[in-house]
């Protein structure tokens, strides 16, 4: 059975043809601990509202520093044949695939939008800040996404824990 990788990644811009990955998140299972790692990348493209949304600016006012090429091969082997969840698996995809011209991952996601569709009975997909919020409203402890990968991996995984009780009939207040 595979791993499933809770995954985030902030961007220069929102197409994949243009823009580029600078940071990525994740944790595995429902482990706590969250790995974050800024990737080599160049702003020569980028996109001003974007970098202002992601918070790049201020995360790095002297500029980002990259761990270097070997950071890639690091986030590859963790998520080589392992299962996604992320709020916008395509998005994310999308990305690193372009980057590294193939999809290390396993065939199969998981979209945590869809999965909240289903659970929450929703008539259109909803987002992680929406989603996050519904389920704060209903007695969970979700922290508040912010834009960071980081941050947003700890939302993500939240969610899924709190839809997946919901789903098992497990459901319990904090």
């Amino acid at each position: 059975m595979n791993d499933l990788i809770f995954l985030d990644t902030e961007t220069t811009g929102l197409d994949d043809n243009l823009h580029e990955v600078w940071e990525i998140a994740w944790t595995v299972n429902d482990d706590i601990a969250v790995e974050s790692r800024i990737l080599v990348h160049s702003l020569k493209t980028a996109d001003p509202k974007a970098l202002e949304m992601n918070h790049y600016i201020e995360m790095h006012t002297g500029g980002a520093r990259s761990l270097g090429p070997m950071t890639d091969l690091e986030v590859r082997k963790v998520i080589e044949g392992n299962t996604l969840v992320c709020a916008n698996p395509p998005f994310d995809r999308g990305f690193l695939k372009k980057r590294w011209g193939y999809e290390p991952w396993h065939y199969r996601s998981i979209d945590l939008e869809s999965m909240a569709l289903g659970i929450l009975g929703h008539e259109r997909p909803k987002g992680l800040k929406d989603i996050s919020t519904e389920l704060l409203e209903l007695g969970y402890n979700i922290r508040e996404p912010d834009h960071t990968a980081r941050g947003d991996v700890m939302t993500l995984r939240d969610c899924y824990i709190a839809l997946r009780d919901i789903m098992k009939g497990t459901w319990k207040r904090s």
